[in-house]
């Protein structure tokens, strides 16, 4: 485990969190090693057994390289069917973002963010777009240092062009 405390990482199913340490929890009768998060977004404190972190995608805040690569993966052409249904392609993206990837959730963002112009998208397919960006957004902010509300506005300029 190579996580400090006070470090970002990012644990998919509630994004960007800090680590606040190392602690003994009980679970289901047996005490474990877990690795606390404070979890930015969302105000939990979450605790994950250690032997589980990389079976639950818990990762390092991309890099600067890689914030990069996101947002070029954003300016580039939108890859989606028109002719699946929305069920299929909401099915299709939520295995993307759930994998917790950049590249992945930016692909999610870019897709959705263009077919909501010439359709209307169903209402999750919506959040899971607005989910993504969000996470996008915060993720790039802690790896360039810059303010949140600035990269979401620079990821949504982009898409909504």
């Amino acid at each position: 485990m190579d996580y400090h405390d006070g470090e970002h990482v990012v644990y998919p199913p509630y994004g960007v969190g800090m680590v606040t340490g190392v602690a003994k929890k009980k679970f289901a009768g047996t005490t474990e090693k877990c690795l606390g998060i404070q979890s930015g977004q969302r105000h939990r404190s979450l605790f994950i057994p250690i032997h589980r972190l990389e079976k639950v995608r818990l990762r390092k805040v991309m890099s600067k390289s890689t914030a990069t690569r996101v947002i070029s993966q954003l300016k580039t052409r939108a890859r989606y069917d028109v002719s699946q249904s929305h069920k299929d392609r909401l099915k299709h993206y939520q295995v993307m973002f759930n994998t917790g990837e950049p590249m992945e959730m930016a692909a999610v963002a870019r897709d959705l963010a263009r077919l909501s112009k010439k359709q209307e998208l169903s209402m999750e397919e919506e959040g899971l777009c607005r989910e993504s960006i969000g996470m996008l957004s915060h993720e790039i902010a802690i790896s360039r240092n810059k303010e949140t509300k600035a990269v979401r506005d620079n990821i949504e300029k982009l898409l909504y062009r």
